[in-house]
């Protein structure tokens, strides 16, 4: 494992059962003034309720509780690959990180995930369902690599960036991989974390070793969903989308902190914040660019600004907003995953890739 998972004291398993305690009452509350949402709850009905108990757990419980509370990928991994009937594999970087296959490891391309959680949570049940999704749109020529990177406090930016661009360099350098055969991509925090790794093959950051694709070589693509692109809270979508999305602005407030660890904002951990000039050198490192939202998540306004900017210096971004769904929802298991961001993604998988 790349961490140790907390161990709660009597105090902290006391305050998790009032959390949930808690989010039960919210339930209950939010289900007898459901029917008076109007347009600033959710479309249906039961969605309105579960995302109400989801926001009000994830407000109310800390990170190591709820790490306490998810298996790390180290520790779901080999339990999907025993409920799914495969041989788990998986390749381990010089430092000890580990990632994870689904697919066949001989695959002529590779989509190296990023899994999201505010950098703060592992990979859930659905990370897994959704990455086998685009296994099976692609198959049998494309494999998913979910990479374990250390979650916070354990440790904190840019050691997940260090970990990701040496998962690339390791797929070249050691799985021979030629660069176009290699996409990246995340959710979340994980699309924060892919479009840091764009960053560095741009302007290679100075406490990471630079990473120079060979010749004229470019990656396949890079599919970036939910994308955790700003840590500002100041749009308009942080409110008028309050009450129909999973998270709040406290949340993020409260993950931005513990991921930056006292470091300052940069183009490489906030994208928005980037100089306008950043990104003029994108269409040099990746072909094909994927950005995903959904009409209903808060941070739906930064998520299209960010699709302006890639837009104006690469002709082959696709921006896709999908009415009616919150945040990273294809990957959020207790709300069942899926939807129009899960399909558009497995139909550019199964034609660009």
């Amino acid at each position: 494992m790349t961490h140790a998972k907390p161990k709660l004291s009597l105090w902290e398993k006391a305050v998790l059962i009032a959390a949930i305690i808690r989010t039960l009452g919210t339930g209950f509350c939010t289900a007898l003034i459901a029917p008076f949402r109007g347009s600033t709850g959710s479309a249906k009905y039961g969605n309105h309720v579960k995302i109400a108990m989801i926001r009000s757990f994830m407000k109310h419980t800390t990170t190591r509780q709820q790490q306490v509370l998810n298996p790390s990928l180290d520790e779901a991994y080999p339990a999907y690959a025993k409920k799914e009937g495969f041989k788990p594999q998986n390749i381990t970087l010089t430092d000890g990180t580990k990632a994870y296959w689904i697919g066949n490891p001989s695959a002529d391309k590779v989509l190296l995930w990023f899994n999201g959680g505010g950098y703060a949570l592992p990979p859930n049940p659905a990370h897994f369902t959704f990455a086998s999704s685009l296994v099976s749109a692609a198959s049998p020529s494309l494999a998913v690599l979910m990479i374990s990177y250390t979650l916070t406090p354990h440790k904190t930016y840019p050691h997940q960036l260090r970990q990701g661009v040496e998962c690339v360099r390791f797929m070249i350098s050691n799985l021979h991989l030629r660069p176009e055969n290699i996409s990246i991509g995340g959710d979340s925090a994980g699309a924060n974390l892919a479009i840091g790794v764009l960053s560095h093959l741009m302007h290679p950051h100075k406490d990471i070793t630079p990473l120079e694709l060979s010749g004229e070589g470019r990656l396949g693509a890079a599919i970036l969903l939910a994308a955790w692109c700003t840590f500002r809270t100041d749009y308009p979508s942080r409110t008028y989308n309050e009450n129909k999305d999973i998270v709040s602005a406290t949340l993020g407030d409260r993950w931005s902190e513990s991921f930056l660890g006292g470091k300052d904002r940069d183009a490489y951990n906030e994208p928005l914040s980037a100089p306008e000039d950043w990104w003029n050198g994108l269409e040099g490192v990746v072909r094909e660019i994927l950005i995903c939202g959904g009409a209903d998540e808060i941070l739906v306004d930064p998520i299209r600004e960010l699709g302006e900017k890639f837009k104006a210096v690469h002709k082959n971004t696709t921006v896709f907003i999908a009415d009616g769904e919150w945040h990273d929802m294809p990957t959020v298991d207790a709300l069942g995953g899926g939807g129009k961001q899960a399909a558009a993604v497995k139909a550019f998988v199964k034609s660009r890739l």
